[in-house]
């Protein structure tokens, strides 16, 4: 009797038990590397304020000012998505491989140490700089989204801005994924050719 329960524990599917593993793990993580571009926005350049963080211009005549103000914000924000990203959204990517479901492949910066830190800052310090281009053109054109008829199309919004950051993101992650495979087909061949040779 107990080598047949022993055989049909072995013989359960963890699939068909578990509807939330049938959720594709690239959309969990896109959902999940929008939501930490979301909250790092909001929390160091909304929530900022509250915090006592003066990002407003208070001297529009001032371009040195204005500088400095968007510099802290660009700052602040790159500091934000390199906390979150290192410290929330890498961790839950490493307990999702396997050698099945390679996770690594949707994240840029997959090894573990203090390492991760400096360069998760110095990754999103420079996603940061594109999106603050990124957020002033869209802002020129008045396409950022205003749910509310404040801003009439200006500024920056934690959604609009998580939307083009993921966008950015994945470009990136998708040159360091063709620089992997490119480079591994160079190694096979250069092992094929030494063994013929």
């Amino acid at each position: 009797m107990k080598k047949n329960e022993k055989q049909d524990m072995n013989e359960i599917d963890p699939k068909k038990v578990d509807r939330i593993t049938k959720i594709p793990s690239w959309l969990t993580i896109l959902v999940l590397k929008y939501w930490a571009a979301a909250a790092a926005v909001f929390f160091m350049a909304v929530g900022g304020i509250s915090l006592g963080f003066d990002y407003s211009q208070s001297n529009m005549e001032d371009p040195y000012a204005a500088m400095a103000s968007s510099i802290a914000l660009i700052i602040m924000i790159g500091l934000g998505l390199a906390l979150v990203n290192n410290y929330i959204i890498r961790p839950i990517i490493r307990m999702m491989y396997s050698r099945v479901n390679n996770t690594k492949q949707f994240h840029m910066i997959n090894f573990g140490g203090i390492l991760s830190f400096f360069a998760s800052l110095l990754y999103y310090g420079v996603l940061s700089i594109i999106m603050f281009f990124v957020v002033n053109f869209l802002s020129s054109k008045h396409l950022i989204p205003d749910l509310f008829g404040t801003a009439k199309g200006m500024g920056i919004e934690p959604f609009s801005y998580a939307l083009c950051l993921i966008a950015i993101d994945y470009a990136f992650v998708y040159i360091k994924n063709l620089i992997c495979y490119i480079s591994k087909r160079v190694k096979y061949k250069r092992q094929m050719e030494g063994e013929l040779a």
